[in-house]
């Protein structure tokens, strides 16, 4: 059996737990707008987890809004899939009556229930520990992918996190020589990213812009934006961003953790240029011909 699943603490802890039941004997780390547009064969010895649904799965798990309101949502699978804090919770709830092996996660699950929904304050933003540490670090919108003097690529150093849990501790996983680099130049990346955020972006109305295009983007937390003073004000942020090779351009929606006013439906709103996600934070991939008007649609559309 094969494990289809993002790459963030969210589904690496779904890809855990399966590998914890002895449920799978590989693991496919895969980006949800791959799924979304096809590009992942899959079949019915595959999960698939906190990714969008594909008929041919053997069993599926996701909490994503977008997911939950498609017209053709399936209506006989096996899993869950339904509105919860996170895909985690989910794959914990199905399997942990008959497997109590599972109960070490639960502490785990209850920390990604708070990353997933941004229920941080200022302190945990600014100064991550133990499991919100190891999520920001999986977070594909850390940027740490874009660093390449790491002694493993950070794809190699991420696939491996799944069956660490299974032996070890997060505490243990942060201070292994691979993970513990990260944390470093997660930390020593601070001070310039706030920089780097502060002079890229503006606020329009509530809206924090930030145009991120032929840009090299630094090591950050995605709630960083929201904590720089210039932007206090903004509810939502709406950021455009290269895409894989530059093949296309990527727009991020989010509402802000500290000042939660905005009432926008990311997830609706990214799907209507073929992208998904949650009510308070979403994504979408446009084409470098259409990307200019599209910014300016969504941004206006966040402007309520």
């Amino acid at each position: 059996m094969r494990v289809i699943y993002r790459g963030d603490l969210d589904g690496t802890v779904c890809a855990a737990m399966l590998l914890e039941l002895d449920l799978c004997d590989e693991l496919v780390q895969v980006h949800p707008q791959d799924m979304q547009h096809g590009r992942v064969e899959v079949t019915n010895e595959d999960i698939i987890c906190n990714l969008p649904y594909h008929q041919n799965c053997h069993m599926w798990f996701d909490h994503h809004t977008s997911e939950l309101s498609r017209v053709d949502f399936p209506t006989d699978y096996d899993g869950i899939a339904r509105i919860s804090p996170s895909a985690a919770r989910l794959v914990f709830e199905y399997f942990e009556a008959e497997h109590s092996v599972l109960q070490k996660y639960e502490e785990l699950i209850y920390e990604i229930d708070l990353f997933d929904g941004g229920i941080l304050n200022l302190e945990q933003v600014k100064n991550p520990q133990g499991p919100l540490m190891l999520a920001f670090l999986l977070d594909p919108r850390t940027a740490l992918g874009f660093v390449h003097d790491f002694s493993i690529s950070n794809f190699q150093w991420s696939t491996q996190i799944p069956e660490l849990l299974t032996m070890y501790s997060v505490e243990e996983i942060l201070d292994m020589p691979d993970t513990a680099e990260r944390v470093s130049k997660y930390r020593e990346s601070e001070e310039s990213s706030a920089a780097f955020y502060a002079e890229n972006s503006h606020l329009d109305g509530n809206v924090i812009v930030c145009d991120l295009r032929d840009k090299e983007i630094p090591v950050a937390n995605r709630f960083l934006i929201y904590m720089l003073p210039e932007f206090v004000k903004g509810n939502i942020s709406v950021r455009i961003a290269d895409g894989k090779k530059r093949e296309f351009n990527t727009i991020s929606v989010g509402h802000s953790i500290f000042n939660r006013t905005s009432r926008v439906d990311a997830a609706k709103l990214c799907g209507e240029y073929g992208g998904g996600g949650h009510m308070t934070a979403a994504a979408c991939q446009v084409s470098l011909e259409e990307s200019d008007r599209i910014l300016i649609q969504v941004i206006e559309a966040c402007k309520i």
